[in-house]
């Protein structure tokens, strides 16, 4: 009995803690309508971030973690982002992937290109966004933010 519970117990461990892991999704199986939301949002942040505007994101579906964030930091993150950042050009689609988790997530992560005006070590822009077309969060990086497996 104590080996069962203990298989079930890595397992479940295991299943979790894959979400953190990414599949990349084949170019022509990347579904087109979540690319431009995720492009839409993008320019729309960096807009209000440049034309200091501080509502909300009304026009996208966001998590309430995530609309939480930006509601309390937006005005911060926007300053932030111009003193170390300078302008940030978005560019291409770098690539997309999946969350590998089977029980909990199936975000994907759309990560386009960007350049920065005075770090050029910043070269990705990433969005989360769940199944149903909501999106989870934002980071920029130098690297793509994906898990690492061991």
């Amino acid at each position: 009995m104590k080996k069962i519970l203990l298989i079930l117990t890595l397992t479940f461990a295991n299943l979790i803690y894959s979400q953190t892991n990414y599949k990349q999704i084949q170019t022509e199986k990347v579904n087109s309508q979540k690319i431009q939301i995720a492009k839409n949002f993008i320019e729309t942040y960096l807009n209000k971030c440049q034309n200091k505007d501080y509502t909300k994101f009304s026009e996208f579906k966001l998590s309430s973690e995530f609309e939480n964030f930006l509601t309390k930091n937006l005005n911060e993150v926007c300053t932030n982002n111009e003193e170390k950042l300078g302008k940030i050009n978005l560019k291409n689609l770098n690539s997309v992937y999946k969350d590998k988790s089977s029980l909990v997530g199936q975000n994907e992560l759309y990560i386009f290109e960007v350049n920065t005006e005075k770090n050029k070590k910043l070269k990705y822009l990433s969005v989360w966004i769940s199944k149903q077309n909501q999106i989870d969060g934002m980071v920029i990086t130098s690297e793509k933010p994906l898990k690492k497996k061991n």
